[in-house]
């Protein structure tokens, strides 16, 4: 499936502007294909599925590329375990090689344990559906995130969408070190964010976004640098675990190049 993949980070540092209304919203998809075809695609991570997801990662600048460590990505008791690595820009992610066609509903486990403290590196994890046209160009990349910019003292959660150049935030709030599922929803010309937390049964509605009703894929990434960033000491890794990928419902799955 041919693709860009300049979208995997996207522009994260805006994030952490806006917000909006949340609530417990459950929405429901209608005409989904039956669970037996949707079961394919779900992953319990006790391998590297290789028939599901491409490795998949982007520099911004020649001065990341010239100092571009790749995280290392490893199945630890049942899970997706992702490590960056010190002393250079490192980021580590997967992309989906099917994509996603109407209406569907997405969820995955998280666990992401921030390191306290100054440094001069980012803390980011994020899920991301981006909508990409036959071109191969991506038009949306919508992103919810659990993020710690360089030598800011708070964690946060968020999420928006990006667009063109711009970035669009929707929702920031306040974290710690944050361990359960996030969630993405959309039905029609709409993309719904939501996050739980483990322990909690009942899902916090994050924002809705515009979409525009193309074909999505599906990714996630760890990363110790933004868009922004031009140096970088990184002297230590940071680590998240991604379990239990489920596509919930989904009105089509398509396989073929986009």
């Amino acid at each position: 499936m041919k693709r860009m993949l300049i979208f995997i980070m996207g522009l994260f540092l805006a994030a952490f502007l806006g917000g909006c209304v949340t609530d417990k919203e459950t929405l429901k998809i209608e005409n989904s294909l039956p669970e037996n075809k949707l079961a394919y695609y779900n992953d319990s991570f006790d391998t590297l599925r290789e028939d599901l997801w491409d490795k998949a990662g982007l520099v911004f600048t020649d001065t990341q590329l010239a100092n571009i460590k790749i995280a290392d990505m490893t199945i630890e008791d049942g899970r997706l375990r992702i490590d960056t690595k010190t002393g250079g820009f490192s980021k580590g992610g997967l992309i989906s090689k099917f994509a996603l066609r109407g209406d569907f509903d997405v969820q995955t486990d998280f666990q992401s344990d921030f390191v306290p403290g100054e440094f001069d590196m980012d803390q980011f994890l994020s899920l991301m559906a981006i909508e990409e046209k036959k071109s191969g160009k991506p038009t949306r990349l919508f992103i919810i995130g659990l993020g710690k910019k360089g030598k800011n003292k708070i964690n946060g959660i968020f999420s928006g969408y990006h667009e063109g150049d711009k970035y669009h935030s929707r929702y920031w709030h306040p974290i710690n070190n944050f361990t359960g599922s996030l969630r993405f929803v959309r039905i029609g010309d709409n993309v719904s964010t939501f996050y739980r937390k483990q322990g909690q049964n009942r899902w916090k509605k994050m924002c809705t976004l515009p979409s525009g009703k193309i074909d999505t894929l599906i990714g996630f990434g760890l990363y110790n640098f933004i868009k922004g960033r031009n140096s970088i000491r990184a002297t230590r890794s940071i680590s998240a675990w991604i379990d239990n990928f489920f596509i919930n419902a989904a009105q089509e799955i398509i396989e073929s190049e986009i």
